[in-house]
Parts: C-alpha cells; sequence; structure tokens
C-alpha cells in the first residue's frame, strides 16, 4: 500500500508540471492562432496539424486544443517561449490547493481523485481567463475521474447520473432562452454566438457526474455568486469590458463543494429550521 501510495502520488506531482506548463503555453498558442496573423501567411498552413479538418467546420486546433498544442510544440513558430515564473505560479496554486484538499479531507482515494480534479480546474481556469476557450481534454479526465467516483460509490448512483445532465441540461435551457435577447440587445455593437459556452456546459456535465446533483447546483451556485461580485468589481475598479470568462468562477465553486460542501448544505438548512440533506 505504500509503494501505491508513492507511485500515486509521483502520477500527481508529474500531472502537475505538465498541465501548470501545457495551461500557461497553450494560452498563449491559442491567442496566437486565433489572431491568425500568422496562420494566414504561413507556407506551411495547408499541411498544418493544428489546422487539419475533422469535419465540415472543424479542425484539430478548434476540437482538441490541448492535443494540438502539444503536437504542435516543435514544428510550430506561433508556439511562444513563457516566462518560467508563470509556470511556477500555476504549479504553486496545484501544490496548495492538492494540500489543502489532504488536510481537509484526509488521503483515501476520493481525495486523491479530488487532487486529479482540482489540478484539471486549475488548467483550464488559465486557459478560459485568457482565451474564453476550455479544452475538451481536462474535462474528459475530470468526466474520467467522474466514472471512477461512480463505481467508487455505487450504491449512489443515481444521483451521479442524474448530476450529468441536471445543471448542464439547465445551462442549456439558460442558454437557448437568454442568447437571442442578448443578441437583440447588443445587435451591432458585439457579436455574441451564445451567453453559456458549450465548454462551460461540457464541465457541469462532468463535475455533475463528479459530485452529484445537488453538490453541483451548490458548485453552480456559488461559482455564480463568486463570479458575479468579481465581475462587479472589475467593471468598476477597471472599466472592464472584457469578455465574461464563466469557466474559472464555476471551477472556484466546484473546488469550495469538493472541499466543504455538504458542510455548507448542512448548516444552511439547520440555519433555516430544514433537515440537512441525506
Amino acid at each position: 500500500m505504500d509503494s501505491f501510495s508513492v507511485i500515486i502520488e509521483l502520477l500527481l506531482i508529474v500531472m502537475v508540471i505538465l498541465c501548470g506548463v501545457s495551461s500557461a503555453g497553450l494560452s498563449a498558442y491559442i491567442c496566437r492562432v486565433e489572431d491568425g496573423t500568422y496562420c494566414n501567411v504561413c507556407s506551411n498552413r495547408k499541411t498544418c496539424f493544428a489546422h487539419k479538418k475533422l469535419g465540415k467546420d472543424s479542425n484539430w486546433i478548434s476540437e482538441f486544443m490541448l492535443i494540438t498544442y502539444w503536437k504542435m510544440r516543435r514544428n510550430c513558430k506561433e508556439i511562444i517561449n513563457i516566462p518560467l515564473w508563470r509556470y511556477f505560479v500555476i504549479i504553486l496554486y496545484d501544490i496548495l490547493a492538492m494540500l489543502l484538499l489532504f488536510w481537509s479531507k484526509g488521503s483515501g482515494l476520493d481525495t486523491i481523485i479530488y487532487c486529479i480534479v482540482s489540478v484539471m480546474l486549475i488548467a483550464l481556469s488559465v486557459v478560459d481567463w485568457n482565451t474564453q476557450y476550455i479544452p475538451v481534454e481536462y474535462t474528459c479526465i475530470i468526466f474520467l475521474c467522474g466514472l471512477i467516483h461512480l463505481f467508487a460509490d455505487f450504491s449512489n448512483w443515481l444521483q451521479y447520473l442524474i448530476g450529468l445532465i441536471a445543471v448542464s441540461g439547465f445551462l442549456c435551457i439558460v442558454n437557448w432562452i437568454a442568447t437571442p435577447i442578448i443578441r437583440r440587445k447588443y445587435e451591432g455593437v458585439n457579436e455574441i454566438d451564445s451567453v453559456i459556452g458549450d465548454g462551460d456546459v461540457k464541465l457541469m456535465a462532468a463535475t455533475g457526474l463528479l459530485l452529484g446533483w445537488k453538490l453541483n447546483f451548490v458548485a453552480l451556485g456559488i461559482g455564480c455568486v463568486i463570479g458575479s461580485i468579481i465581475q462587479i468589481v472589475l467593471v468598476k475598479v477597471k472599466g472592464s469590458d472584457r469578455q465574461f470568462a464563466l469557466g474559472p468562477y464555476l471551477s472556484l465553486g466546484v473546488y469550495i463543494t469538493m472541499i466543504c460542501g455538504e458542510q455548507l448544505v448542512s448548516w444552511y438548512l439547520n440555519m433555516i429550521g430544514i433537515s440537512p440533506m441525506q
């Protein structure tokens, strides 16, 4: 068991390093490719792996950003060198997040799963904050962690399966209703594809499988409240008109819920005189 624990810890350290490196570099790469200044005149555009078609309207860089980034690292001039301090900052966040999980949850399978998920949440938050994209690879790893957690706690399988569609379905409905309204309001000013991105919906589907539908709604609530407060402060203080990235706030809500979601719900229900959820 001791050797197994050491192997798991080493794998976590490797994952931290890779995700710290990838999220910082990937953000810069996506911004440069999206700008298109170099890609449009690149002599290798027609044979470029990033722009290789995966369907009628999609290619590798639009569908699998992380895989494309690692594939293109040695061949594309658009992949710039990121200052080392950015890597160290992200790795430091990862380590602190995992230490807090071990401190609050103790050692065990749940803690290992939550540590992996927290690393993915930090990585996708870095990318989403800078680019407004959530790479599907990070979400897939969270989904796989949710599957492992489902089988480890199979007696509660129904709440995890409901969690897969409850919050994500709710966000789809909100997006379906709100997007036409916002488009009409800002017509001719900003081009708005959707109010809630597909990446946010997929993220909450994956975390729903991990947490179950009750705690996933808690995570959504926490993320939305924190996001609203921070965005209002940014607008007031900096006059920021940058596009709103929901992923980092949803990730923070999920992380807080992993640490103390059940305690928060029980405290709130007790405060208003309702029996805590089972």
